[in-house]
């Protein structure tokens, strides 16, 4: 391969992406699907390729001292206790909690390290992120498309719940897709501002109609917090961008409604306010602090709570409280509000190119954590991806052109 230099104006090499950041954009890509194997247990076709991450690009892996912080370790070690204090206060650790909490961590992990290890420029990010709004969009366009099916032809989809009242995607859950549907719109909104916005006009419009249609038929409160707290900091960061796509909204709801017909109304305000779930989150709430109160220092022990109440805490903060107790939950605070601290910074000091990138990744995590807040979301493999791309873009804010850029510009050469 030849290359030079003409009047003065570098060339560039490419030599394409790697084994390793194509093995983790399939995996993005594919993250929006979930299939249920049997009660309790589930398929992702995305950590099929994680696996292939550990099999084929191991060597690929690196340690990206930036990315990592001592609440990762913390919150592994948090674990470990839990699991043990669950084995001293009932003589075992329940199949559920072993597999799914404490071996299940161990995937988002991995994918933590591979997103970081994949990224090596500010191009890798921001293709990462194109894939996965797209990914999502593509899948909600198939998923809305079942959801008007059911409400006005009465045909039974795999995308819905709730006798085809709440949208729910492949994610098999209304809040987890949600959660998805929301994290996909604030990138989207988040990054449409400067130089090079992620999406332009056209693409941009799709994403936005079709996303916000999704967050509203999955009848999702927690989802809708979410999605108020991201905008509410969008709006206090960048006022003129974020009022654009909720005046859009506010125009838009009228004609939503005239086209939904009259019943749409009345399902609305049943789906949306469900006072009997409701007053059932206050009661896991009180019974999670009732549990905190019992064994304040280290908490019940990992799956104490789920035991003792015959249902998960849905609110991850209550979860650790109760499970982990004071200590825990003050890891897990920690690792989110690092993430939050390292977003912000990469915002205010990245390339003003790649800064859009940086406050889309803020808000994303900002509405998670709102998510969160109605739902168990700690294990969200799109939460974890908003993590990895939050601590490559504030390791690239640190270190930028450095970890071997494809990119190589050169002054005055042949090559040969």
């Amino acid at each position: 391969m030849t290359c030079s230099l003409a009047y003065g104006i570098p060339l560039v090499k490419h030599n394409g992406p790697g084994l390793l950041l194509l093995l983790v954009a399939v995996y993005i890509a594919l993250l929006p699907y979930l299939f249920e194997v049997e009660k309790l247990m589930n398929f992702a076709p995305a950590d099929c390729f994680l696996l292939l991450v550990a099999l084929l690009a191991a060597a690929q892996l690196k340690y990206r001292r930036p990315a990592w912080t001592v609440w990762h370790a913390a919150i592994l070690l948090t674990f470990v206790i839990g699991s043990l204090v669950a084995v001293f206060r009932f003589g075992d650790l329940d199949r559920y909690e072993l597999l799914n909490k404490d071996a299940g961590l161990l995937l988002p992990m991995l994918s933590y390290a591979a997103i970081t290890s994949a990224i090596t420029e500010w191009e890798d990010l921001r293709w990462l992120l194109r894939i996965f709004v797209l990914g999502v969009v593509v899948e909600n366009l198939m998923a809305v498309a079942g959801f008007l099916a059911a409400y006005f032809l009465g045909i039974e989809t795999p995308f819905t719940r709730y006798e085809g009242l709440r949208l729910s995607g492949m994610l098999l859950d209304p809040n987890a897709y949600g959660g998805l549907l929301v994290v996909a719109l604030v990138i989207c909104e988040g990054a449409s501002w400067g130089r090079a916005p992620l999406f332009k006009r056209r693409m941009l419009w799709l994403a936005r109609v079709s996303l916000a249609l999704g967050i509203l038929f999955t009848f999702s409160r927690s989802a809708w917090v979410g999605l108020a707290l991201a905008f509410l900091l969008f709006f206090l960061i960048r006022p003129a961008i974020a009022l654009r796509p909720l005046l859009a909204g506010v125009a838009a709801a009228p004609c939503v409604v005239l086209l939904m017909g009259r019943r749409f109304l009345p399902i609305f305000d049943e789906m949306a306010s469900r006072p009997k779930q409701v007053q059932e989150r206050f009661d896991l709430i009180h019974q999670a602090l009732q549990a905190f109160v019992r064994h304040p220092l280290l908490g019940g022990g990992l799956g104490s709570f789920r035991l003792g109440a015959g249902v998960v805490a849905h609110n991850s903060a209550m979860w650790f409280l109760a499970d982990f107790g004071i200590v825990g939950l003050t890891v897990f605070v920690a690792f989110l509000g690092w993430f939050f601290a390292k977003a912000w910074y990469a915002y205010r000091f990245a390339p003003k190119r790649e800064q859009p990138l940086a406050l889309a990744l803020f808000l994303a995590h900002a509405a998670m954590i709102g998510v969160a807040m109605g739902i168990e979301a700690f294990y969200q493999r799109h939460w974890w991806m908003v993590l990895a791309l939050i601590a490559s873009g504030y390791s690239l804010t640190l270190r930028p052109g450095s970890w071997g850029r494809r990119e190589t510009e050169v002054t005055a050469c042949v090559c040969n």
